[in-house]
C-alpha cells in the first residue's frame, strides 16, 4: 500500500457516511480485523478503559438507531431555552443515520486493572475529584484512539464509517442488556450508491420543518457539513 492509498483512506474517514446499503454484508475476515484494530489500540500503560460490543443483526442496530434522535436541525433552536430539551428533540431533531450501518460498534465504559497510583485512587468510591477527572480523561483518550484506528482500518478496507455520541444512554443500556454505560457508537459499512453521502437514510425533507429543508419534499434530507481548518506549526513555524 503506497502513501497515496493511505491518504485516500484518511480523507475518506474524515467525513461521516450518513447512509449504507443494508442489503450487503461486511466480510467476516474484515470484521475480525476491525475488532482487532479497535481492541489493540494503545492506552496508557495498556490499561483496559472500555469494553466493546459489536452487532451485525439489523434488528438490534435499528433499535439503537431509534435512540439517536438528538441531531438538532438548527443552532438557534438550541439557544432557545424556553421551550426545553424535550421539545427540541421531539420537534427539531432527527435520528443519526450514520450508525444505521452494516456493523455497529458500541463502546461501553469499563475499568480494568489500574497500573498507576492516580488511576487507582480515581477508581475508588472516595476518590478525589482531580484524580477521578484525570482517570476519566485517560479513558476518553483511549476510546478516541481506538475509534481512530477502527475507522482508519475500515476505510483502508474500502468501507465507510460514522461516529455518534448523542443517544439515550439509559435506553441503549437497557435494550442491549449492558452492565455499564454505553459511551460511543461507531457505524461501519457499505455506502448506499443511490444516495449522496450526506443524505439521511430515511428522513425526507417533508419530515422536517420547512426552514430546515435541503431540497424537494420527497428527497432525502441532507446533514450539514463543514470544512475543517486546523492550524499546524512545524518547529514553531506555520506550515
Amino acid at each position: 500500500m503506497d502513501n497515496h492509498e493511505i491518504k485516500q483512506a484518511i480523507d475518506s474517514s474524515q467525513k461521516a457516511q450518513r447512509n449504507y446499503d443494508l442489503s450487503k454484508s461486511v466480510t467476516n475476515e474484515a470484521l475480525d480485523l476491525l475488532i482487532y484494530a479497535a481492541i489493540n489500540a494503545p492506552s496508557k500503560q495498556n490499561e483496559t478503559h472500555f469494553s466493546l460490543n459489536v452487532y451485525t443483526h439489523q434488528s438490534i442496530i435499528k433499535q439503537v438507531y431509534n435512540e439517536t434522535k438528538k441531531f438538532t436541525l438548527g443552532i438557534e433552536e438550541v439557544l432557545d431555552n424556553e421551550k426545553g430539551e424535550e421539545w427540541l428533540y421531539d420537534n427539531r431533531s432527527v435520528t443519526n443515520s450514520q450508525i444505521l450501518s452494516n456493523i455497529l460498534f458500541v463502546y461501553v465504559d469499563d475499568e480494568g486493572e489500574a497500573r498507576g497510583a492516580t488511576h487507582l485512587i480515581g477508581q475508588t468510591d472516595d476518590s478525589f475529584e482531580k484524580e477521578r477527572r484525570t482517570f476519566d480523561e485517560q479513558k476518553n483518550y483511549s476510546v478516541g484512539i481506538s475509534v481512530g484506528e477502527l475507522i482508519l482500518t475500515a476505510n483502508l478496507l474500502g468501507y465507510k464509517t460514522g461516529i455518534c455520541s448523542a443517544m439515550n444512554q439509559d435506553n441503549v443500556k437497557n435494550l442491549l442488556n449492558l452492565d455499564k454505560t454505553p459511551k460511543l457508537l461507531v457505524g461501519v459499512g457499505i455506502p448506499n450508491s443511490q444516495l449522496e453521502r450526506t443524505q439521511h437514510s430515511d428522513v425526507l425533507n417533508k419530515d422536517v420543518p420547512e426552514q430546515f429543508r435541503t431540497g424537494e419534499l420527497d428527497e432525502h434530507w441532507k446533514f450539514p457539513t463543514f470544512k475543517k481548518n486546523t492550524k499546524v506549526t512545524i518547529n514553531g513555524i506555520d506550515s
